[in-house]
């Protein structure tokens, strides 16, 4: 997915109508590549969301709610200091650029009025965010490019801004429809949506994918015909039409697993089945949700890249380490041979000198009574080798009854890690991370926390039913157990994912009995648990359910561990639908 520049005309016109003449009150710096600008004043009440984000950037207004960090960034605090209190003049758009410029009128350190801009350049890997001060001189950035970087085009503080070098294209802005299409056809070569690509400024591949399907009906064509050139004169002056009228239509394209595949500004035909068309009402909503999951999980695998790198090393030494383990255990199940051998050399023992490699004596522990070969050591008497055999018996039994404890062990140790990192995948802001970085700082996995670091731990997840009842979902382990062993009333209803790790969920049922509870608000309950779990996408989950009163903590257990019983056990399918309509506060 890309966002033209003619998606990007759309995305100006509603900053205008949203922001124009308001001034910032907050800036926030998300990530590294990402910043919220919160604009108030003059009926202005909005916030505008800017990505520099090489998978993923944009520019519009946004009705997300974002955690802010708990330390700003340098270029965060530049902004704050040169932009809060700026009026927005104007919202400027190169013909057909995939560049935005904010000017806002400011006020200077000794309290001179100066304009400033802050340019977004909305252009893949070279996407950037770019102050920029009154004679043109760029203050800084959220990318700094030098000379090592790129010998086209460098931004660095003090340095002249320059448009990127343009590209020799027809506008759909200021061409005609004839010469637009005449362009088009020029660089026919068998390939339409390839031609419209190289002659066309501003589009994305989606939109020339429309202007494909339109023309050529998923025909392979070796020239454009009269008919063809038709279609095709038309089509561009509906999109000019579109442009020109400012009548979008957002609109957002999901696969048949219902993930966001693309989007465009127009309403888009070329997909079939199993794909799907969502529309919205502006472009600022259909940005927001297209990227809500991926940016929170890209934000988070940010902030979260050392604790996901510590557990996925420590799983890696445990399972290395049980497979070692398991593979002695399978070599403790022969011990019985050796208490065999001992017997027996302890019964022949007159038969038997000293110096001999080998003995065959009749097995009689054996119904069959066959002969068994047993290797001896020449250099010991028989005796010593019947001890010998005695001792290998000992160790091996005694090794047996440590493994399989090492092996429990290690394999609850697993389980935890393994919760651990389902916690982290579904991590949405930075105290859920701070109390995860708490967890395993309390079991000894990465160093406490400084005492001036504060963490604010969040509610859980709130969801309620179709049938009035309220769910609450843990966050991570800690909250787990708070949530099933303090929060929770004994006759609520627990529920958990069987043999996966998930988060643990509690049906609140006021007292009510459990045999009066609706059907629907078990399903309700065991999806939003199967969702809220590691199963992912899986077609058919297992979900352990029960009172709250049958849930015990081992002694010793580690964080989100228990233990129940008289549970019964539900078959679901993983909804994320279904929870985002559900949920409360989350």
């Amino acid at each position: 997915m890309a966002l033209d520049a003619l998606s990007l005309y759309f995305v100006c016109r509603e900053i205008e109508q949203a922001a124009l003449g308001g001034r910032i009150t907050k800036v926030h710096q998300l990530s590294k590549e990402e910043l919220v600008l919160t604009m108030s004043g003059a009926g202005v009440g909005c916030k505008l969301f800017l990505s520099a984000r090489a998978d993923a950037p944009r520019l519009h207004v946004t009705r997300q709610s974002y955690q802010n960090p708990q330390v700003p960034p340098m270029f965060c605090m530049l902004l704050r200091k040169h932009l809060t209190g700026g009026k927005l003049l104007a919202v400027r758009q190169p013909d057909s650029e995939r560049i935005v410029f904010l000017d806002f009128a400011c006020t200077s350190e000794i309290g001179d009025p100066v304009q400033l801009t802050l340019a977004c350049e909305i252009m893949g890997r070279h996407s950037n965010i770019i102050l920029i001060g009154e004679k043109g001189r760029i203050i800084d950035s959220v990318k700094r490019v030098d000379l090592s970087m790129s010998s086209v085009r460098q931004v660095l503080p003090g340095m002249q801004y320059q448009l990127p070098p343009a590209q020799n294209k027809l506008s759909l802005f200021t061409a005609s429809r004839e010469a637009a299409a005449q362009a088009v056809a020029d660089k026919f070569d068998g390939d339409l949506h390839r031609a419209a690509m190289k002659a066309l400024a501003g589009i994305s591949p989606v939109v020339a994918g429309e202007i494909e399907h339109y023309v050529c009906h998923g025909q392979k064509l070796d020239a454009l015909e009269k008919d063809q050139m038709d279609r095709l004169r038309f089509f561009i002056g509906n999109l000019q039409a579109v442009l020109q009228q400012g009548t979008p239509a957002p609109t957002m394209v999901l696969d048949g697993e219902k993930a966001p595949k693309d989007l465009s500004f127009l309403d888009l035909a070329q997909f079939g089945y199993p794909y799907e068309t969502r529309h919205f009402e502006t472009m600022g909503q259909l940005l927001d949700s297209y990227y809500a999951e991926r940016d929170t999980y890209h934000r988070m695998k940010q902030k979260s890249g050392d604790l996901f790198g510590l557990i996925l090393q420590k799983t890696e030494r445990i399972q290395r380490k049980l497979a070692a383990q398991r593979q002695e255990l399978l070599d403790c199940a022969d011990r019985d041979r050796y208490r065999v051998w001992g017997d027996l050399l302890s019964s022949s023992l007159y038969q038997l000198q000293k110096g001999q490699k080998s003995v065959r004596l009749q097995n009689y522990y054996s119904p069959a009574l066959e002969e068994v070969e047993i290797p001896l050591d020449p250099r010991l008497t028989p005796a010593q080798n019947a001890q010998h055999c005695y001792k290998k018996y000992k160790k091996l039994d005694t090794a047996e009854k440590k493994l399989r404890g090492l092996i429990e062990q290690g394999q609850q140790e697993l389980d935890y890690l393994e919760s651990v990192f389902d916690s982290l995948t579904r991590a949405t802001g930075e105290d859920d991370l701070a109390q995860i970085r708490q967890e395993l700082a309390g079991q000894g996995y990465v160093k406490r926390l400084h005492a001036k670091v504060k963490t604010r731990p969040r509610d859980p997840l709130k969801f309620v039913l179709d049938d009035g009842y309220t769910v609450l979902v843990g966050r991570n382990n800690l909250q787990n157990d708070q949530l099933t062993l303090r929060t929770a009333e004994r006759w609520d209803i627990w529920f958990h994912t069987k043999s996966i790790p998930g988060s643990h969920v509690i049906l609140l049922t006021g007292g009510e009995d459990f045999d009066a509870i609706p059907e629907r608000a078990f399903t309700q309950a065991a999806i939003i648990a199967a969702t809220h779990s590691k199963a992912g996408p899986a077609a058919q989950v297992a979900v352990d359910y029960t009172l709250v009163k049958n849930i015990k903590k081992p002694p010793a257990a580690k964080p989100g561990m228990v233990i129940f019983d008289q549970n019964y056990s539900a078959y679901v399918t993983p909804d994320r639908a279904l929870c985002d309509r559900l949920a409360a506060n989350t």
